[in-house]
């Protein structure tokens, strides 16, 4: 029996040992295999680069600015991190709140400040527009009186130069505003002559009137009293 037990080790061990081998061999043929797509692929690749898998890039992250819930909550989480109690929390909620309402209440007064200021600026503007319209105005007024002194300065020249008898008929029957205006600045030779031949209440009303113009104005037409 020992023989026999002694070659059946030996057949087993043999079978072990071919199995080993067949097994390494196995092995090494599933490397090179896997080698060899390796490499192939490596010159796939590097003969048309554009076969290449691009990388994936990151979805972008929206840039949103945080509310103001997300605000108060990093506020508490700030604070709970920091060992604050409920209270203080509280206070820091309330000075946030405080805080937002400020920069409100700033940017109200700020817009406040610009509208007023374009409405001051209109309004110079308007000023500016009306001082020009003045100035016009008074030019043409100006003008107005220059040729209207310049009318009336003919005009009594042309009395001057007419016969008195003639030109006291006209004065006669003119209106005493535009009679004064003339008598006022002819020459004293020529409206002597005149008036000698006016009637003698027109004369004397001319007289009269000529007269009112070389008064003085008295105290109580100007405002004041008069002397004692």
């Amino acid at each position: 029996m020992t023989p026999k037990v002694g070659v059946l080790s030996a057949v087993i061990a043999v079978g072990i040992g071919a199995l080993a081998f067949k097994g390494v061999d196995i092995a090494q043929a599933f490397a090179q295999q896997a080698d060899a797509e390796a490499q192939a692929s490596e010159e796939a690749l590097s003969a048309d680069p554009a076969a290449a898998p691009a990388p994936e890039e990151p979805a972008p992250v929206a840039d949103t600015p945080p509310t103001p819930e997300q605000c108060l909550s990093a506020l508490d989480s700030a604070a709970e991190e920091a060992g604050l109690s409920a209270t203080e929390i509280i206070v820091l909620r309330s000075l946030q709140a405080r805080r937002e309402a400020l920069d409100e209440r700033e940017t109200g007064v700020q817009t406040r400040e610009a509208a007023a200021a374009a409405a001051e600026g209109r309004l110079q503007e308007q000023i500016a527009e009306l001082k020009a319209v003045e100035t016009k105005v008074q030019g043409l007024l100006s003008q107005m009186e220059t040729k209207r002194d310049e009318r009336m300065t003919a005009l009594i020249k042309t009395y001057e130069a007419m016969k008195p008898k003639d030109a006291a008929a006209i004065f006669n029957g003119m209106d005493d505003a535009v009679l004064l205006d003339i008598a006022k600045s002819m020459k004293p030779a020529n409206l002597a002559a005149v008036m000698s031949s006016m009637q003698t209440k027109r004369a004397e009303a001319l007289t009269r009137m000529l007269a009112d113009l070389s008064r003085m104005p008295d105290a109580s037409a100007l405002g004041g009293t008069a002397p004692t």
